[in-house]
């Protein structure tokens, strides 16, 4: 019995907080090179941590995902390139303990009983109100 307590205690503090990251439309200009320099036309696959998309480039592009790394495949004939944009995180230890522990969630049960919109406590959150990454990316196919 103390056992299956002990296990449903840990099961508690290992849940997840509520919070969904949101998706933001990033207006991406992608550029592909070859090894002269020279605008060169690949297909390539932009992918994130929730999106992935294929397309013909360099063009500017919307691409919708939610604010984290983006890495970027592309070929052209034998030509292969790559290249990644790392999003920069700037938690800290105890608040990402916070949010990921049971702590998080019983936090996030208050605040929805008491407010009936209780998701407005993302608005307020720093992750939420930007994403600054590289909006222009260049590829050197080699």
């Amino acid at each position: 019995m103390a056992k299956i307590i002990f296990y449903s205690f840990l099961l508690l503090l290992t849940s997840c907080a509520s919070m969904q990251p949101k998706e933001f439309a990033l207006e991406i200009n992608l550029i592909t090179l070859n090894v002269e320099k020279k605008p060169i036309d690949a297909v390539c696959s932009l992918y994130s941590s929730s999106s992935k998309l294929d397309i013909l480039s360099p063009k500017k592009i919307t691409f919708n995902t939610e604010c984290s790394s983006i890495n970027v495949v592309c070929k052209a004939g034998d030509l292969y390139g790559s290249h990644g944009v790392i999003k920069e995180t700037n938690n800290s230890p105890t608040e990402n303990m916070i949010i990921t522990s049971g702590i998080g969630y019983l936090f996030d049960r208050a605040v929805d009983a008491i407010t009936p919109m209780g998701a407005l406590i993302n608005l307020m959150s720093y992750e939420q109100a930007s994403c600054d990454l590289n909006r222009e990316i260049t590829v050197v196919l080699e």
